[in-house]
């Protein structure tokens, strides 16, 4: 007799298992990890080592509560520790980033849902916490001397060059300062299948257009590059779990963060935070879009009228 086997959503639709893709993930997170120490020294070594344990730690935690016994094999708590650090300016207090990374893991990865079934992405949803807990951490956090100069970000009105952007001596989390490198995430993460290309490229087209109806074609292009806009765009909104699984609504979901985080960009004044702030509000729209942004089927009468044969 032949056997079935049956089990819940939500089902594996690629080669990659959930091991492979944490795996990765952690992979192509170590190449702006090591960047970040090279460039931002011991303040970004001690930032991602008290993210990572901190994670760590809340994720043993949870399981000694739950009694569950505790698997370090899927690289979960690494990712998340590893987005977290990197989204962070390297004059983060080091209170912040245990606060935040306990949230992440405790509160937003299992309290919330669990593994693969996140409800928001911890790490982004974490980093949203640092900018309520710390009203300065759009501004003041981000500034860095840079051949004696002094640069804050572009989006507190700083002075980050195109030149500054590509070899990464810019303004702005530790991990999303170096274009090249990022551009090189992208495509590993792409060549492995783990993410899936439309996603960026659908909120890079939409940024770039509204900026360029905003603030035109030469700005639109350093405010696209500068900030932590392309690290989300990689890391953040193409999280399988927490992203639209149909096409349309995947093309709503980074049209929409693309568009808004251009237009806050230029009107609102949430500076650094706005990226992750407007990712979290996407994130919350994604049950909606997964519903009612779907593929219908093109009906011509024949299914419909089939009963009056």
């Amino acid at each position: 007799m032949e056997k079935f086997v049956v089990s819940s959503a939500p089902f594996v639709h690629s080669k990659n298992d959930l091991n492979k893709m944490f795996l990765f993930t952690a992979i192509a997170l170590v190449l702006p990890a090591i960047f970040s120490v090279l460039y931002f020294g011991l303040n970004a070594f001690i930032i991602i080592a008290v993210s990572l344990v901190t994670c760590l730690l809340s994720e043993c935690l949870f399981n000694l509560i739950k009694l569950k016994k505790f698997k370090v094999d899927n690289f979960s708590f690494f990712v998340t520790g590893l987005i977290l650090a990197l989204s962070m300016p390297y004059k983060a207090p080091f209170y912040i980033v245990i606060a935040c990374g306990f949230f992440s893991v405790f509160i937003v990865k299992f309290a919330l849902g669990g593994l693969g079934i996140n409800k928001f992405n911890p790490a982004n949803t974490g980093r949203c916490f640092a900018g309520i807990i710390l009203a300065g951490f759009s501004g003041e956090f981000y500034k860095t001397i840079i051949n004696g100069e002094e640069l804050t970000s572009l989006a507190t009105g700083g002075t980050n060059t195109l030149t500054n952007l590509f070899s990464g001596q810019a303004v702005g989390g530790i991990g999303t300062t170096c274009i090249i490198v990022l551009l090189i995430c992208l495509v590993f993460l792409i060549y492995t299948r783990v993410i899936d290309y439309k996603l960026p490229l659908f909120a890079i087209l939409s940024y770039f257009v509204v900026q360029v109806v905003l603030v035109g074609l030469e700005p639109a292009m350093m405010n696209m590059l500068s900030g932590s806009f392309l690290f989300a765009c990689i890391f953040i909104i193409t999280d399988p779990n927490t992203s639209p699984n149909t096409l349309p609504g995947k093309f709503v979901y980074a049209v929409l963060f693309g568009g808004l985080s251009a237009l806050l960009w230029k009107i609102g004044s949430l500076g650094e935070n706005t990226i992750f702030v407007v990712a979290l509000f996407v994130n919350m729209l994604v049950p909606f879009m997964d519903k009612y942004f779907v593929w219908k089927p093109l009906n011509f009468g024949g299914y419909r009228n089939a009963h009056k044969k």
